[in-house]
């Protein structure tokens, strides 16, 4: 193994882009599992190691770490060891670890027998991310996990499922993984079907409005195609056997309602109690708004709860060659593994790309637009769009009275999330949720 002297490692890691325990004091680092790596030229150690911080929380970090003149540095930075990773993977090869092995995954797909280019070049993506990304042969994006968790990674899960076991083919196809093992076991990396030329679906939404005084024809076909793809991502979910229990769907029971009612009650409470003293007219709406989410407990429970994407908003959608590619199947990373590999309705993902058009017509006007009420016809689109793809679905409600207060729901504990965190971290665009709230008391 590279000689790690555990005494550097904690100014090592506060000097990583991806390391998140930056503020905190760290108490003692230890390695809890690592694996040589000899490969020809390079020849490297995965570690594994175990943060403990002065507070008692614990974080596991995977370090890839070959010896330098000044002691350890990061091995991805070298092109030699990034190919010997991916061959790994690739080949479907395994390497012991202290206790348990490194294992490759490639999928035996359409995309993944496609030859690459040799010699293997490698892209780095220079951006501010809590893993670090790369492109290879202009084919394939390696994310390599920094970050690690025990558990069943949902984005590795939720890929292999689309990729072997669908015909859903609009996201860019996980192609393979790298999985440790053992006591320490954890998804390392995930490889995807590289999208050249592909736009974020913010970004793309944000040039359109900033571009069109009215919403056109073109657009709202958009929003249509986009509402049509989430439908056909849910169909593709709910399909799983019963044979597969992690994806097969599950009653929607009366207690999943008033569990989640109960939920966005207490949300509710806990929300208006910090914005309510910047906005004193929130708490004059407090019963109204909370009647949104008892109406939730007291619908005839229809449809079923199926896994879902967990965290869908226009980010997470990518724009290419003129149709809408969903990605990003990590879900919430402020949840627990557990947590987002729940299973849940399937409006509330609808909930969740509703309220991104509402942030895209805000942002333009902190810009310095004017509001054009767009937020309504580009909802209703999607929406004609996704009923569309989903019609007759046995997962949705039976009724379209149901299927409102459902939506409803979950869009009102969407802004209660979004205003508790925009008091945390862009205090000048709570705004943005708080109005939302006020509109949607107004036309109950």
């Amino acid at each position: 193994m590279t000689n790690l002297d555990l005494t550097k490692l904690p100014d090592y890691l506060k000097q990583q882009r991806w390391f998140s325990g930056k503020a905190w004091p760290i108490k003692h680092v230890t390695v809890v599992d690592h694996a040589a790596m000899e490969s020809g030229p390079c020849s490297f150690t995965l570690a594994v190691v175990e943060v403990v911080y002065e507070l008692g929380k614990t974080e596991r970090y995977l370090l890839p770490v070959k010896s330098g003149p000044d002691g350890v540095r990061d091995a991805l930075e070298d092109d030699e060891c990034l190919r010997a990773l991916f061959r790994l993977i690739r080949e479907g090869a395994s390497v012991n670890s202290a206790s348990g092995q490194v294992k490759g995954e490639w999928l035996n797909t359409p995309e993944g027998l496609q030859a690459m280019p040799s010699p293997l070049t490698v892209r780095r993506l220079m951006v501010e991310q809590s893993n670090t990304s790369l492109v290879l042969g202009e084919k394939v994006i390696l994310k390599i996990i920094r970050k690690l968790e025990a558990g069943v990674n949902p984005e590795h899960e939720v890929g292999r499922f689309l990729a072997t076991k669908t015909s859903f083919r609009a996201t860019p196809t996980l192609l393979g993984a790298l999985n440790l093992e053992g006591t320490a076991g954890a998804t390392l990396a995930v490889a995807h079907r590289f999208v050249p030329d592909a736009t974020d679906g913010w970004k793309y939404t944000l040039d359109r409005l900033r571009q069109e005084r009215a919403l056109g024809e073109r657009f709202l076909g958009e929003m249509r195609d986009l509402g049509q793809r989430l439908g056909e991502l849910h169909n593709a979910f709910a399909s799983a056997s019963a044979d597969d229990p992690a994806f097969a769907p599950e009653p929607l029971l009366q207690e999943d309602l008033q569990r989640w009612s109960a939920s966005i009650v207490g949300e509710l409470g806990v929300t208006l109690a910090d914005a309510g003293r910047l906005h004193a007219d929130l708490e004059g709406r407090r019963e109204s708004l909370i009647g949104y989410a008892k109406r939730l407990a007291h619908v005839t429970p229809s449809g079923q709860k199926i896994r879902i994407h967990g965290d869908l908003h226009l980010g997470q959608v990518l724009r290419a060659n003129n149709q809408w590619l969903i990605f990003d199947f990590e879900g919430e990373p402020a949840r627990t593994f557990t947590a987002r590999r729940e299973k849940y309705s399937a409006l509330r993902d609808v909930a969740g790309m509703i309220r991104s058009f509402d942030y895209a017509e805000a942002t333009v006007a902190l810009e310095g637009g004017e509001p054009r009420g767009r937020v309504g016809p580009s909802r209703d689109a999607f929406l004609e769009g996704y009923r569309k793809a989903t019609q007759g679905a046995p997962y949705l409600p039976a009724d379209s009275a149901t299927f409102d207060v459902m939506l409803r729901a979950f869009e009102l504990e969407k802004l209660l999330y979004e205003v508790r965190y925009e008091l945390q971290n862009r205090p000048d665009w709570v705004r943005i949720p708080v109005e939302a709230l006020l509109r949607m008391e107004e036309s109950k």
